[in-house]
């Protein structure tokens, strides 16, 4: 193909003088003269954004914002973090090119003189959608940020020196942006391509964000208002659609491979394939960062309090259902039998623990082992679930999402009613989840009903003894039933940090170098004791293991019939101790991050001033 293309350009010269040639455009390479004369190039230039919003379970060894273990506390896990106390001195996330990315295209579009009016009202519609992305991640680690609506030139030092401005004016002008796009990108615009729906589904998933950041941290309680009703509309248009539905198979939604074209439940994915474009999730669910050894690394663990989040079958709360195991000694299989049936399409339904290795499968540092992003049929002997070679689709946006975003929204707005728990939370409920997607169907939660500010499940009140008296009844259990719908999906430290409950990652009450009163949000942790090595190597023993480690509370047998390992739920954890008291500013800084200090400097030498955020260094 190159020497065809060599041929024809040399015949080409043949018939055209060197002066004339050297005057035409530029045919085989684009400059500013010629790039925005097209849909085609247009559309190459905004792909190269896809992946900047679009990571999915990213690449190689990065894989994103997915799986357990993805940033510190993203669902509660057991890593030791804790807050930051350093200011940033550079970076940090700092940065405006995306921003200017977006407003070049926009401008652009706006003087093309080759594209027809409904191509440029598109691509004008999905610049202005991804300029709303890139401000809502500017906005979500800073708060405020300064706005620019424009192509700003290096002689305007007034405004690219300028001062941040309110995130209530930021929010508004992302608003302002989605609803330009809602409007006019294209219904279908091709396989894998941006379209209306995508849209809406992200500013439901955006607006929602900020509507509940303004209200619950008292930033702008008008725009707050003008947020949610937006990601209402965007949500019942989407569902109005009819296009969408809940499919039966929860965890194939995210094990699939290669892609999940046809999936009645995705709107948006990325696809991978081998050579083409791999991952490693499931390397990291299945068997840890170690590929080699006894052990095979170790899975970054979950917290008691995630198990603890599922409801019983009856639709009711652990310490409140009569069918769930009260006994202080229990199997770890008492613990999540009888539950929401998206427990064990998440977590595995046996312990792994150090030094004990099941099919070559690694351990959890917890016991209790994600499963949700791993295949069923995925082993260490195959080449496609090992290292980074992982081709399972990732569900970009699915409508559980969608369908759990609009319950709380119409919660947050006091327009939640039973209709509205039956088109969302009751539909997420009437999957058919089999155990481990093979065997028989697991059993369903019992609807939920709702009455005035109250839930009900089979007639039942539900009063959860551990809910936060803050939270209404029904807007607890809709977060409950969000934590339980999109856990592992890298959005659990968003939600908290939203509804201004940071708290929740307290792990222990008190600084103190010994065992502690713990609040719920302690992790736990599971432990193997040999046969002769221990003071309570025989399990049969409870109360002489108990005495032997005080310290210890509840202990869970390994596995039924074993008789030589014990697994024990550890309440002092000192490496893991991360405090919270509320009004501190050392701990409600963390909520935004710092501006770093190098900003704050290069703009002091331009003579102009950038306000940094409360409790950071200046």
């Amino acid at each position: 193909m190159k020497k065809i293309i060599f041929v024809v350009t040399m015949v080409l010269l043949g018939f055209t003088s060197c002066k004339d040639y050297l005057d035409r455009p530029n045919l085989t390479s684009y400059d500013e003269s010629n790039f925005w004369k097209s849909e085609t190039t247009i559309r190459m230039y905004a792909q190269g954004a896809y992946l900047n919003y679009f990571a999915g379970y990213g690449s190689g060894f990065g894989y994103g914002a997915w799986g357990p273990g993805y940033a510190p506390w993203a669902d509660e896990d057991i890593r030791t973090n804790q807050w930051t106390t350093t200011t940033a001195t550079s970076g940090n996330g700092w940065s405006f090119d995306w921003v200017r990315r977006h407003n070049l295209m926009l401008n652009r579009v706006e003087n093309s003189t080759t594209i027809s009016d409904d191509a440029k009202a598109h691509w004008t519609g999905i610049a202005r959608f991804f300029r709303a992305m890139e401000y809502s991640d500017l906005c979500t680690t800073f708060g405020n940020v300064p706005y620019f609506d424009r192509e700003v030139l290096a002689t305007e030092l007034d405004e690219l020196y300028k001062d941040r401005d309110p995130i209530g004016l930021c929010v508004t002008r992302i608003i302002e942006d989605f609803d330009y796009a809602a409007a006019n990108v294209r219904v279908n615009d091709g396989l894998g391509q941006l379209n209306r729906d995508i849209v809406m589904a992200y500013m439901l998933k955006r607006l929602l964000y900020f509507g509940t950041l303004l209200k619950y941290h008292n930033l702008d309680q008008a725009v707050a208002t003008v947020a949610l009703n937006k990601a209402k509309w965007a949500a019942e248009a989407l569902i109005n659609t009819g296009r969408y539905q809940i499919s039966d198979n929860y965890r194939r939604i995210f094990t699939t491979p290669n892609t999940l074209r046809g999936n009645p439940e995705v709107l948006f994915h990325r696809e991978y394939a081998t050579a083409i474009g791999n991952h490693a999730i499931v390397t990291v669910s299945l068997m840890g960062w170690q590929q080699s050894g006894p052990n095979f690394g170790g899975q970054v663990g979950t917290t008691l309090r995630a198990i603890n989040n599922y409801l019983v079958t009856d639709g009711l709360p652990i310490k409140q259902s009569p069918l769930y195991n009260h006994t202080p000694d229990k199997y770890y299989q008492d613990m999540i039998q009888n539950r929401d049936p998206r427990l064990l399409a998440s977590f595995g339904d046996t312990l792994r623990v150090p030094g004990i290795t099941k099919g070559g499968i690694g351990f959890s540092s917890t016991g209790v082992a994600s499963i949700k992003l791993q295949p069923v049929e995925a082993t260490v002997d195959n080449i496609m679930y090992v290292n980074r070679n992982n081709i399972t689709a990732c569900p970009l946006m699915r409508y559980g999402e969608v369908l759990i975003s609009y319950a709380e929204v119409m919660a947050e707005l006091d327009q939640f009613t039973q209709a509205i728990a039956d088109m969302t939370i009751n539909r997420l409920r009437n999957r058919n989840i089999r155990n481990n997607d093979q065997g028989e169907f697991l059993p369903k939660l019992p609807p939920m009903v709702v009455s005035g500010s109250n839930v009900l499940a089979n007639g039942v009140v539900i009063d959860d003894p551990d809910r936060d008296p803050t939270v209404s009844p029904l807007l607890w259990e809709i977060r409950r039933e969000r934590w339980a719908e999109l856990i592992f999906e890298g959005q659990r430290r968003g939600d908290l940090k939203r509804w201004k409950k940071f708290s929740y990652l307290k792990t222990l009450e008190t600084e103190t170098s010994g065992p502690s009163d713990i609040s719920m949000g302690v992790p736990f942790n599971f432990y193997r004791w040999g046969t002769t090595s221990n003071p309570g190597s025989n399990p049969t023993d409870l109360d002489r293991l108990r005495s032997a480690f005080p310290d210890r509370g509840s202990l869970y047998l390994f596995t039924p019939g074993d008789s030589t390992r014990i697994a024990t739920y550890n309440l002092w954890l000192p490496s893991s101790r991360r405090n919270w008291i509320d009004g501190d500013i050392v701990y409600e800084r963390q909520y935004f991050d710092a501006i770093p200090l190098d900003q704050i400097t290069l703009y002091k030498e331009m003579g102009k001033k950038l306000t940094q955020n409360p409790g950071w260094q200046e």
